[in-house]
């Protein structure tokens, strides 16, 4: 149990620093320290004001993160966890220290967009990383069970959507596209002609085709009686997709107000984490059946039956989704009851 405190602890803090660093980005704060680090300002604690305050309780937190990551990743390796765990931790590690070259590059070379959006998709990778330990920590061995493909195949397709997405917003937003277009019409109409213009259109339409996808799926979930935990998910994922549209709206009529900017990546990120959510509960979900008055859940594969309580059940594999994106080795199947 104490894994899983810590992983969550370390969930909410990964999630905290994302958005602040969005802050940070808004704010025009992220050379508050000047091209120095892990310095600041040449000081190990500088003056704290302005932009400066604002960058280095950006880094504050990040150093927090990376010692909670660290103990994590030790206390893990002591308590002598399942195989899976313990490959899960060495790979948060990898990502930790990742993410520490690429804060560094992004200071030293004067935050350039490129290096700076890998940074937040790496941020993301992190975060499903630990969603993953989180729900794993001190579970008992799972069997994946049948799984109808289409829907699994739909859901990698909705998070690398998401991903590609969240990669050309951040990408516009440290290029300064975001007014490139107003919100209906570019320079010359609606087609775009100019390289920004192009980027920031590109965006849109991937978030414009994500949301269709994702309101699809939620519709397909209720047409055809999908499990009720992955109804709700989508329909969660549904809610979260309208409030991006609304401040997406905003955040072009406001001029890129910077309250609006970081509520868009806050939604964003926590989009991206129910729809990793959405992934495990449609890798593992299965049939509940009511024995006794609780809910038991029948775990199938090719071979064999087991029971297990609901309140057990693996809510997020993101890592491991995210990556059968890339790698196809993930050969599973869906249930659907």
């Amino acid at each position: 149990m104490k894994v899983k405190r810590l992983a969550f602890s370390t969930i909410i803090l990964t999630y905290i620093l994302i958005v602040f660093g969005g802050y940070v980005a808004s704010s025009e704060s992220g050379m508050g320290c000047g091209p120095e680090w892990p310095l600041c300002n040449g000081l190990v604690i500088p003056v704290l004001e302005g932009d400066t305050l604002i960058e280095f309780t950006h880094r504050a937190i990040g150093a927090v993160l990376g010692v909670m990551t660290a103990i994590l990743y030790f206390i893990i390796q002591k308590s002598n966890q399942v195989r899976e765990l313990d490959k899960a931790s060495k790979v948060l590690m990898l990502l930790l220290i990742i993410q520490i070259l690429l804060g560094a590059a992004v200071v030293w070379l004067d935050l350039p967009a490129v290096i700076v959006s890998v940074h937040l998709m790496v941020a993301m990778v992190f975060l499903a990383a630990l969603i993953w330990i989180w729900r794993r920590a001190d579970e008992q061995p799972w069997v994946k069970t049948r799984r109808e493909q289409g829907v699994q195949n739909n859901i990698k397709a909705v998070l690398l959507l998401l991903f590609v997405t969240l990669f050309l917003g951040a990408y516009t937003k440290h290029e300064s596209f975001g007014l490139a277009c107003s919100w209906l019409e570019c320079t010359n109409g609606f087609m775009p002609v100019f390289f920004s213009e192009m980027i920031q259109t590109g965006h849109r339409l991937l978030a414009g085709v994500l949301a269709l996808y994702i309101f699809f799926l939620t519709y397909l979930s209720f047409k055809n009686r999908w499990e009720a935990g992955l109804q709700n998910r989508l329909m969660g994922a549904s809610l979260l997709v309208l409030g991006q549209i609304i401040i997406g709206f905003l955040t072009i009529i406001s001029y890129i107000e910077i309250s609006w900017a970081v509520l868009h990546l806050a939604f964003g990120t926590a989009l991206f984490a129910i729809v990793c959510e959405a992934g495990v509960f449609a890798s593992y979900s299965c049939r509940v059946k009511r024995m006794g008055g609780r809910a038991v859940i029948l775990i199938t594969d090719n071979n064999n039956t087991q029971k297990r309580q609901s309140g057990d059940m693996p809510f997020l594999f993101c890592f491991s989704l995210f990556l059968q994106i890339f790698f196809s080795n993930f050969t599973s199947d869906f249930c659907v009851s």
